[in-house]
């Protein structure tokens, strides 16, 4: 610290954007004269002060992510400065860094909530567990690890979120949603999760909302991470990873094998509700998961650009059980996906960027019911699709705080089907191309208020294929589709201070229907070739409050959505569903969740994450025995709680949610009763980079089920073990207990 002199001042510093009003926040400045130096932060109002200065000429160094860097003289002399930034946009790995914007999305109208590293490594839990979290987020499982599971956002359905990889989206043309079930968290860093407004760069059009995974970045360090696992039901695991830097290059490479026998034991009615004669425990048969997951990365900095290629591989066996009162023996669903996504990213000039990417996707799934155990006939298929696609972004800042973004995109897939039981059968294949095109603005209005407007216009060009031919679709012509979809938004914010923002948004998206939902699947389920796109106006309003002290995140959110021209598939016989244009939902909510860390004395700590959620998911449809009804697996309330206490090297924590009763049918006739599911952890670091987990959910071991005939695991408990070098990354080595 500087010495106290009679020759000693109070300096002032006040960081402003390029308009000259608007402060700078976070900006780090180090203030040096001779040997004496001083660092500060500026806070909220972009100011930094700094008590007994000695006058003179003394050198600042100003650093401010998103601006230009600065180093220049200045005099102490008592009287307070401004210094003004010149906004630097900068591109980094997936995430869109602006001059105008801090990383907490005070100033844009998203509503975001990203999982933390912490909350992702929970020994043995899937993408599906970890996002069960999440404020807004519901999430339907078929079992235990590794079966098909769907994610459902404000109350949409799988088909209207959109998930993306790395930046590559992961939603097939065929429709039915992501099976997050078949996504390893092995690799995965962070996942960010927007409700109402998305960002540009995921081309803005989502009816439900949008999930982005990110795996682990370049950079940095060299680290190494070994594991091993074994746990409740059979659970194991094996994971290796490495990192570092190999001369111009940034290395990363990763593998981890998860296995789980799911053999739970749950009660099993037989199928017969009221007679209790024939109910008993029994395990789950069939049901054992085995995964296997590939990652590698390079990349490297060529001057202020750099270029990144990213490969993945997921490869999983399993088997499918069926229903708990009808457990399939025998039926297999294997998997095989590849992606491999080149990245260019970096500034054009300092006030604009640009990233491009390039990406191919393959996907291949084999269905294998041999006894016909699940279908109802003996089936054995396998299907495969093929993507490619590009994509563009600019950024450019305007001036006084404008900034814009455009993105152009065209991608292409095709999918193909194939019956392995019958030789020269005919083999649907389906092609769909789609070219979007779009951007925003972002514009200050003065007093803290920004604007945010943004569009996009999509082109699909639809074609369905058999054996090489087309197919009619109809009794006189051929399939082929060609339509245009545009989306609107626009949003305001307002920084009101104090950390708090007030935040609103309206949008209108729309989404088209999948080749399930126009084909069908030759079998129970057929297509409908006449079905529009379903369209949505999004609306919501909202609190938010960011904090650095015991307070880290309030916040209040309304919303108020509506979907038109709903897709859903309607039985038209006693074995035969049919998709329709069925009419309207109305999807309406409040949210609300905050985020807290007290501290009790030194060393020991208390943290704080809780959420509640109402939600009213209701059916407009014209049909009078559903209309005015819930939508399915829509419960109207949910609450999180997760508390942990914080010991130096050790930490407890227990969590619990409960979810209110909510309908399995559209006639609301099947119930689901209210459910609370309790965990529990402890966990340890031992030094030299080892540490130590235990991990219980369902703690009270309540036989639950998300959707009819498919139980659930009860109480799993999991032992970890974790050795990483150097030990600055949250991982863990699992051992279990059966």
């Amino acid at each position: 610290m500087w010495p106290t002199t009679s020759r000693a001042e109070t300096v002032l510093l006040r960081f402003v954007d390029a308009d000259g009003r608007s402060p700078v926040v976070g900006v780090t400045a180090r203030l040096a004269a001779g040997d004496h130096t001083v660092v500060g932060l500026s806070d909220t109002s972009g100011v930094i002060q700094w008590t007994g200065v000695p006058r003179g000429v003394a050198r600042l160094h100003v650093k401010a992510l998103g601006f230009e860097s600065l180093d220049v003289q200045i005099d102490i002399n008592g009287q307070p400065s401004s210094i003004t930034l010149k906004p630097q946009p900068l591109l980094m790995d997936e995430m869109v860094v602006r001059g105008v914007r801090d990383a907490d999305h005070v100033r844009t109208p998203v509503f975001v909530e990203s999982l933390s590293p912490a909350q992702i490594s929970s020994p043995g839990a899937d993408v599906a567990q970890v996002l069960q979290s999440a404020t807004g987020v519901r999430i339907r499982r078929y079992g235990g690890l590794g079966s098909a599971s769907t994610v459902s956002v404000r109350g949409s359905t799988s088909d209207q979120v959109q998930i993306y990889l790395d930046g590559i989206p992961l939603n097939r043309a065929g429709g039915g949603g992501v099976d997050l079930g078949s996504l390893p968290v092995a690799g995965v860093e962070s996942i960010d999760v927007y409700r109402g407004a998305v960002p540009a760069r995921f081309g803005g059009n989502s009816l439900g909302g949008v999930l982005h995974l990110r795996t682990r970045s370049l950079g940095g360090q060299r680290r190494w991470r070994v594991q091993s696992s074994s746990g409740s039901f059979g659970t194991r695991q094996v994971n290796m990873s490495a990192s570092m830097p190999f001369r111009a290059l940034d290395l990363m490479v990763l593998a981890d094998v998860n296995h789980s026998d799911n053999d739970f034991r749950f009660f099993d009615d037989n199928g017969t509700e009221y007679n209790q004669a024939d109910d008993g425990w029994v395990r789950r048969r069939n049901s054992d998961f085995t995964s296997l997951r590939t990652i590698a990365k390079v990349g490297r900095r060529g001057g202020t650009h750099r270029w990144q290629v990213h490969d993945l591989h997921d490869a999983s066996h399993k088997g499918l059980p069926g229903i708990g009162n009808f457990q399939s023996l025998h039926s297999r669903f294997d998997t095989w996906r590849n992606l491999t996504e080149a990245l260019f990213y970096g500034p054009l000039s300092p006030t604009s960027a640009y990233r491009l990417r390039a990406y191919h996707s393959l996907e291949r799934g084999t269905f294998k019911d041999l006894r016909g155990e699940v279908g109802a006939a003996q089936d054995h298929d396998q299907t495969t699709t093929r993507g490619i696609g590009l994509h563009g972004e600019y950024v450019r800042h305007m001036g006084n705080q404008r900034l814009a973004t455009l993105f152009l995109d065209a991608r292409q897939e095709r999918f193909d089907g194939e019956d392995l039981l019958q030789d020269g059968a005919p083999e649907p294949n389906a092609r769909r191309r789609v070219a979007s095109v779009g951007g925003e603005l972002e514009s200050p209005l003065g007093y803290g208020l920004t604007a945010h407007i943004g569009g996009q216009w999509e082109g699909f060009d639809d074609r369905f294929f058999d054996d090489g031919n087309f197919v009619p679709a109809a009794p006189f012509s051929p399939f082929h589709d060609q339509r245009g979809l545009w989306g609107a938004r626009g949003g305001l914010s307002a920084d009101l201070g104090w950390g708090w923002s007030l935040k609103t948004h309206v949008g209108r998206y729309v989404r088209a229907p999948g080749f399930f939902e126009l084909f069908g699947d030759r079998g129970a389920i057929v297509g409908n070739t006449d079905l529009t796109p379903e369209t949505g106006w999004h609306r919501d309003a909202g609190l938010q409050f960011r904090g650095r002290q015991s307070i880290r995140t309030i916040e209040i959110v309304a919303y108020d959505n509506r979907v038109e021209d709903l897709i859903r598939f309607v039985q038209n016989s006693q074995f035969v569903s049919r998709a329709h244009n069925i009419g309207e939902a109305s999807l309406r909510g409040i949210e609300t969740r905050a985020e807290g860390r007290l501290g009790l004395m030194r060393g020991i700590s208390v943290s704080l994450r809780s959420a509640y959620t109402y939600q009213r998911a209701e059916n407009r449809s014209a049909f009078t025995f559903e209309k005015g009804n819930d939508l399915p697996n829509a419960p109207r309330h949910h609450v999180q709680v997760h508390s942990s206490l914080n010991m130096g090297p050790w930490n407890v924590h227990w969590d619990l949610r409960r979810e209110g009763r909510h309908y399995l049918d559209r006639a609301n006739l099947r119930t689901v009763p209210a459910r609370t599911i309790q965990g529990m952890g402890l966990r340890a670091r031992l030094g030299l980079g080892l540490s130590a987990a235990l991990e219980i959910r369902n703690l009270t071991d309540n036989q639950v089920a998300d959707l009819w005939g498919y139980p659930l695991p009860g109480r799993t408990v999991q032992l970890s073990l974790s050795l990483e070098h150097p030990s600055t990354l949250i991982s863990h080595v699992s051992r279990g207990t059966p």
